[in-house]
């Protein structure tokens, strides 16, 4: 059995992960916060400063010392933050991150199974390399090039995204007055129908004006024959077909 995903395009994977670097963003705010208020290294920040900024300029270099521990300090903290955040993500929910699911979007694996932990972390660990030379360049022209909108992390990794479109809603089925008058059942019948007898009626009536007309009358001969026989009900002809299932639907409420 084939399953078909339509791909995910540019523009939702930018908003999906505009939503996700946003929420970063605050955790590592937070993060740094916490860490200044609850650890020594707000007493060597101060220190830093003064020696920086102070009267008293401290040794040469200080200054330039304490820029250089802090980006790195930061840049480590992004780093952690950033790829923990989509793997621990990706690995739990089923490959939604908080964007993924704000916009409908799910990455897994090209044969249709959940992302593991392997591919999820070959695919964010590469996500440095799809944000060359800045604003995600390489990544975007990559899914531009791409059948199937891959960045370099989705090649490597053997991953895709996917939009989780919500299906149009089913009609209605209607049943005419004569359509119940048509046809008779009696108790036994309705509850020899079963579940599966109400549902295969159902999808054969919603089905068969979706498909060419030869395609139509061969799905309806197979239910309603294969429904016939079930409730043990005398044949029925080509043309009533449509209305004997309808019928059956109704009385099969009414019951």
């Amino acid at each position: 059995m084939a399953l078909h995903f339509p791909v995910a395009g540019p523009t939702s994977r930018i908003l999906a992960y505009a939503i996700d670097v946003a929420l970063i963003w605050c955790l590592e705010a937070l993060l740094l916060v916490a860490l200044l208020l609850a650890t020594p290294l707000a007493g060597w920040a101060a220190e830093r400063l003064r020696a920086a900024f102070g009267d008293d300029l401290g040794a040469p270099g200080a200054e330039l010392g304490a820029f250089i521990a802090f980006a790195v300090f930061f840049v480590l903290v992004q780093l952690v933050l950033e790829v923990g955040y989509f793997v621990l993500l990706e690995t739990t929910t089923g490959g939604r991150s908080l964007g993924k699911r704000i916009l409908g979007l799910r990455v897994m694996r090209d044969g249709g199974l959940p992302i593991g932990l392997r591919e999820s972390l070959v695919r964010n660990l590469l996500r440095t390399a799809d944000s060359l030379p800045a604003n995600y360049v390489v990544g975007l022209v990559a899914m531009l090039l791409s059948r199937e909108g891959k960045r370099l992390g989705d090649i490597a990794a053997g991953t895709v995204v996917v939009r989780l479109d919500r299906p149009a809603a089913a009609r209605p089925i209607s049943t005419e007055p004569e359509d119940a008058a048509s046809f008779r059942f009696d108790r036994a019948q309705i509850a020899s129908l079963g579940t599966e007898g109400r549902a295969l009626a159902r999808q054969t009536l919603r089905r068969i004006d979706e498909l060419p007309a030869e395609a139509a009358e061969a799905a309806l001969e197979r239910a309603v024959e294969a429904l016939r026989v079930r409730l043990a009900y005398g044949e029925v002809a080509g043309p009533e077909r449509r209305a004997f299932l309808r019928a059956l639907l109704a009385a099969s409420r009414r019951r």
